[in-house]
């Protein structure tokens, strides 16, 4: 095989799929998915790394002796006692050196040459490995090209191990295998059943076909790799990893845990857009209640204002018969008579007291239905906000989502329904309404601009009805006190009816408007307060459609990248 061509062939390859990684970590940063974003980051730099080996095992599961075996180097030193509880990365450096990266990792660097080609993780044999499992199971794992799980072979029960392979995702578990260690010290019977009992162990953890292999160092060592194990093991290796040609298998390989990258952001994307869809349906519901409960509200205004307006006409009704009848001819000449004894049975007298009288007969017969239209009034506002208020506890702590995705998107979600539910929460309060009732204090009387919402709206109709009313029946009145000053009463009786009539009528059209316009207008108010304090969380759908429309085109886009990769390298590296 040409070397320098295949060199070639790998370099234009390896750019490409740098290029497709920088992309996909990009992706994983805007999806926010820091683990996947280290990583693909982690898989870029390995991809000039030799081929990365992940050894799991526990004390005395003679991990070192294998790896030794296996390389056929003196890489790990065998001791008695453990030496170490950290994780080691054994690698090539023409030198001997040891840096501590960090508290539980060790990056040992060693002149062999067998590490150029490849490179060792060697994971303690404590409780450590549970404790900082992260470390080995997202740093290590996703980037190995094997993974391989040392137990005694008489004893493959460790908990340890097992535990940590629980740790691995599913979507790594393809790489690794199990090597019964040590198979010079137990008996043939029960290594057979050692290693059905291992796959039974991998069976159960989502390891459909287990791949178990039994060792013995000692015997590689004294020369019966017959009997040793290790030559079936590097044959696995050479046809599933570092066999036939290395820089192919080297690119499948970060291919393939791209596109478990790829498929893991996929999985990432559908969960918030599946969540996105519940939000922007609990928006359409929260928009459609609103609407209904104004249109409900605005029924019963329309309700409360034929109610008053009927009420108007009968009193109305009541009041032009009086009037007329005290303009009867017998009764004004009796008012004139006896006002030249009294002042109080004179015409004027008579007339201030007429509208006195008007005045407590609006107060008293408005009264209640002011007040019962009010309560209607509050009562449907007030169940509305409450039925709001349940709709946002349910959806608050929405955990359709995963646990990793809701942990990354759910706190701002969470505070914003949490603002919002405070804000809706607080409209329940009469100072809310009252706040919002008061927009226009000169329309409701003094009286009532202390109490709570029942109050306002009962002296919106209240002073609505006995301004409306008062302005006509006043001015029609003053008018009979001037014609009483000029002595004219008698004979412009019919003129004055008439006008009496029309006034009343005038008074009822400017009634029902002026109640129409005050009353909405003070109940759209409301509903403009109710639909403000949902604002955030529109705000929050809106944005996250937003976010996710360009994610789910990039998405796609890498997706097509690496299918079209994929098969380039499959074609490229065939002609070679």
């Amino acid at each position: 095989m040409d070397h320098a061509i295949l060199n070639t062939t790998y370099a234009r390859f390896k750019f490409k799929l740098d290029e497709l990684l920088k992309a996909l970590a990009t992706l994983a940063y805007e999806v926010n998915t820091p683990d996947l974003q280290r990583v693909i980051d982690d898989l870029r730099s390995n991809l000039n790394e030799p081929f990365l080996f992940v050894v799991v095992g526990e004390v005395k599961a003679g991990k070192s002796s294998f790896i030794n075996a296996l390389l056929g180097a003196d890489i790990c030193p065998v001791d008695a006692a453990p030496c170490t509880d950290v994780i080691q990365q054994i690698v090539y450096a023409p030198e001997k050196s040891q840096v501590s990266l960090n508290e539980h990792l060790r990056r040992v660097a060693l002149p062999n040459e067998i590490l150029k080609t490849i490179a060792i993780v060697d994971t303690p044999g404590t409780n450590t490995i549970i404790r900082h499992h992260q470390e080995i199971t997202h740093k290590f794992i996703p980037n190995s090209d094997l993974v391989m799980f040392v137990f005694p072979a008489k004893n493959p029960h460790t908990l340890t191990s097992w535990e940590l392979l629980d740790f691995v995702s599913e979507e790594w578990r393809r790489k690794v295998v199990f090597v019964l260690q040590q198979a010079d010290l137990a008996r043939p019977d029960e290594l057979k059943v050692n290693i059905e009992k291992v796959k039974e162990y991998a069976i159960q953890r989502g390891i459909s076909e287990p791949k178990v292999f039994c060792t013995s160092a000692e015997w590689e060592q004294n020369g019966q790799p017959e009997r040793s194990g290790f030559t079936e093991m590097r044959r696995f290796i050479q046809e599933t990893v570092t066999g036939g040609n290395p820089y192919r298998l080297k690119l499948e390989s970060a291919l393939a845990t791209s596109g478990q990258a790829v498929k893991k952001i996929s999985l990432s994307l559908n969960e918030r857009q599946q969540q996105l869809a519940r939000d922007a349906a609990m928006v359409e519901n929260i928009k459609n209640r609103l609407s209904t409960g104004e249109r409900q509200t605005n029924f019963e205004v329309a309700s409360l204002i034929d109610r008053l307006v009927a009420n108007y006409d009968r009193i109305r009704s009541e009041v032009v018969l009086e009037f007329e009848e005290g303009l009867s001819v017998l009764s004004l000449f009796k008012r004139s008579f006896a006002s030249l004894f009294s002042k109080k049975e004179s015409v004027k007298s008579w007339i201030n007291e007429l509208q006195q009288q008007f005045e407590k007969r609006l107060n008293t017969t408005f009264e209640d239905l002011a007040n019962d239209g009010a309560q209607h009034f509050v009562n449907g506002i007030r169940q509305l906000l409450q039925g709001l208020i349940e709709d946002l506890n349910r959806i608050r702590n929405d955990q359709a989502l995963s646990e990793e995705i809701f942990r990354r998107i759910g706190d701002q979600r969470r505070e914003v329904l949490e603002d919002v539910r405070s804000k809706v929460s607080s409209l329940l309060k009469n100072d809310s309404f009252i706040n919002s009732l008061k927009s226009d204090p000169g329309s409701i009387a003094p009286a009532a601009m202390g109490g709570g919402a029942l109050a306002i709206i009962g002296a919106i109709i209240m002073t609505t009805t006995k301004l409306a009313f008062m302005d006509v029946t006043g001015g029609v009145l003053t008018g009979i006190g001037m014609l009483i000053a000029a002595g004219m009463l008698v004979f412009k009786r019919g003129k004055i009816k008439r006008d009496f009539r029309a006034g009343l009528e005038k008074g009822r059209r400017q009634f029902e408007s002026e109640l129409r316009e005050k009353l909405t207008g003070k109940l759209r108010i409301i509903y403009e307060d109710i639909d403000r304090s949902f604002l955030g969380f529109y705000d929050f759908v809106e944005q996250e459609q937003k976010r996710l429309a360009p994610l789910e085109k990039t998405y796609g886009e890498i997706q097509q990248n690496l299918h079209t990769l994929s098969s380039e390298i499959r074609d490229g590296f065939h002609m070679t």
